[in-house]
């Protein structure tokens, strides 16, 4: 397909049900469960089908099974020759886009789920995050660093939602002040630390001897990583934007009006739910077609329209 982005999905995107009707209906979606369950350690496709949603929220689970629903689904899209020109993915979704553009093999990009869903489940630190929803960067920018980096802004999704992370603590004080200074809603995120924020900095660093073993090869396709909402073709960039990306803010808006100057016809969120698809229509209204491709009857629709 001409002008395709491939955009996957990251954490919070979970569902208790996911992928489980097509783990039945593709063989190859058995193998490639049978593969990561082997490197995991654990069996995901319990969790995933018929698990507990507490547990399932859990990042050591959340993580490895969004992108496992994801890359089954790709390679069924890749089977019919069906491939993108650009891939993206939202904060865990990036290791997704890398697999997607062969930066990461199968095996690799497993592993490297599996690595950071522990570092980021293990952090200590008292944090939290918050989306903020209906208040201008600026004015969000403006309360928060009177915080001097204990409140961060973690993710630019939308121009009408941004995530902030930091400690519990001082994010009590902001939510109230961003609520009177305008804020629509101000929501506290279930997640277990404060994600994309200096917080994680001893996360980012075992992260990063971690990679030091993992082969990151020439991209097929560019890559717009969260920190550097650009395309990239470089291997030694993408993997050093990865390891950015713990303590770094995920650039979600920014990397699709990015990718919009390229004028693609269609942007494809494969993976669960449509969190990303709902972003890209706010940020690029009319301007592409955007397809979600979560469960088989999304898929059989995709190819037989």
């Amino acid at each position: 397909m001409p002008g395709t982005v491939f955009m996957f999905p990251g954490q919070g995107s979970q569902y208790v049900g996911m992928a489980k009707d097509l783990f039945e209906a593709y063989d190859n979606v058995k193998l490639l469960f049978r593969q990561a369950e082997e490197i995991l350690g654990f069996p995901i496709s319990y969790q995933m089908f018929t698990g507990e949603e507490e547990v399932l929220k859990r990042t050591l689970f959340a993580q490895p099974a969004i992108f496992l629903h994801s890359a089954a689904i790709l390679n069924i899209l890749k089977e019919k020759k069906i491939m993108p020109d650009f891939a993206m993915g939202h904060s865990l979704g990036e290791i997704t886009a890398l697999y997607a553009a062969e930066v990461l093999t199968f095996e690799d990009a497993i592993k490297v789920v599996k690595k950071r869903a522990e570092l980021m489940e293990n952090v200590s630190i008292n944090g939290g995050m918050s989306a903020v929803i209906g208040l201008e960067e600026d004015k969000i920018q403006a309360i928060i660093q009177k915080y001097k980096g204990d409140v961060v802004i973690a993710n630019k999704n939308s121009p009408s939602q941004i995530v902030i992370s930091g400690y519990i603590s001082q994010l009590e004080k902001v939510e109230e002040e961003l609520r009177q200074a305008g804020a629509r809603r101000v929501i506290r995120l279930k997640v277990s630390g404060a994600f994309h924020s200096p917080l994680m900095e001893k996360a980012r660093e075992e992260f990063m001897d971690f990679l030091q073993e993992i082969e990151f090869h020439t991209p097929t396709i560019p890559v717009i990583p969260n920190v550097y909402p650009k395309p990239v073709w470089n291997a030694k960039k993408l993997k050093d934007f990865l390891i950015e990306q713990l303590t770094g803010t995920v650039n979600w808006h920014d990397g699709v009006k990015a990718v919009l100057k390229f004028k693609p016809d269609s942007f494809i969120e494969i993976g669960p739910k449509r969190v990303l698809s709902r972003l890209v229509k706010e940020i690029a209204g009319s301007e592409v077609e955007v397809y979600s491709i979560d469960r088989v009857e999304d898929l059989e629709t995709f190819l037989n329209p």
